[in-house]
C-alpha cells in the first residue's frame, strides 16, 4: 500500500508543477469586456435581468459594437461599489 500512495504522492506532485509551469509561461487572460452573459455570472444577475435594466435606462455602464452588447469591467465593478452602504 505504501507504494501505492508514494505513486499517487509523485503524481500529485508532477501534475502540480506541470500547472504551475503552466501558468507561469501562459498567464490566464483577464477581458476587459464582457460580454451580456459574462456580465451576468459578474454582478450575480441574469442576462435578461441586464437586459431589463438597459431598457429602462438603470443598470451598469455598457457599449454597443455592432448588436453585440459589451460591459467594461471597470464600470461592471463601479455600479456594485456605488451601491455600498456603510
Amino acid at each position: 500500500m505504501d507504494h501505492l500512495d508514494r505513486s499517487w504522492d509523485d503524481l500529485a506532485t508532477d501534475v502540480a508543477v506541470r500547472v504551475a509551469d503552466s501558468l507561469r509561461d501562459n498567464p490566464p487572460i483577464v477581458p476587459e469586456y464582457l460580454n451580456s452573459k459574462q456580465a451576468a455570472t459578474f454582478t450575480g444577475f441574469t442576462p435578461k435581468a441586464l437586459e431589463r435594466m438597459r431598457q429602462r435606462g438603470e443598470g451598469p455602464r455598457y457599449s454597443k459594437v455592432g448588436k453585440s452588447i459589451r460591459y467594461a469591467l471597470a464600470d461592471l465593478r463601479a455600479w456594485i461599489e456605488a451601491g455600498d452602504v456603510e
